[in-house]
């Protein structure tokens, strides 16, 4: 039964992942109008970074492997971690009324990293989460 619901954590990373860059590079006219919050750009930035690296590493973690899966973890870092983070924001370039920021480029890489980190400790606690 476990190895069944194993085989389906990818639908959560894949649906997180579209939903994601549906929203970050949506037209900047197109989102919705919020309370100000000092920060508010950047906290939604490193949390979708956050919750996309812990769900793609949840996928990886469906077949535990020693190195390998060392060598898988540190590749999901390198791809959701950092380069879908800078060629998320490259990307605003093209879409109207967003722009590059380097600032989201660092909570985004920030987000990732915090996200793998606490991955990586509910992972050496063989916490049920993971």
């Amino acid at each position: 039964m476990l190895d069944q619901l194993r085989k389906y954590r990818i639908l959560p990373a894949v649906i997180w992942l579209i939903l994601m860059l549906i929203a970050l590079l949506s037209p900047g006219d197109q989102i919705p109008k919020t309370p100000e919050i000092p920060f508010k750009d950047k906290i939604v930035h490193f949390g979708l970074f956050f919750v996309l690296n812990i769900l793609w590493l949840r996928v990886q973690n469906r077949n535990k492997c020693g190195k390998n899966f060392i060598r898988k973890f540190f590749t999901i870092y390198l791809v959701f971690g950092v380069l879908i983070a800078i060629l998320v924001e490259y990307l605003q370039l093209y879409v109207p009324n967003r722009s590059f920021d380097y600032q989201d480029i660092t909570a985004n890489i920030l987000g990732g990293t915090v996200g793998i980190i606490c991955f990586y400790i509910l992972y050496k606690k063989e916490s049920k989460l993971v």
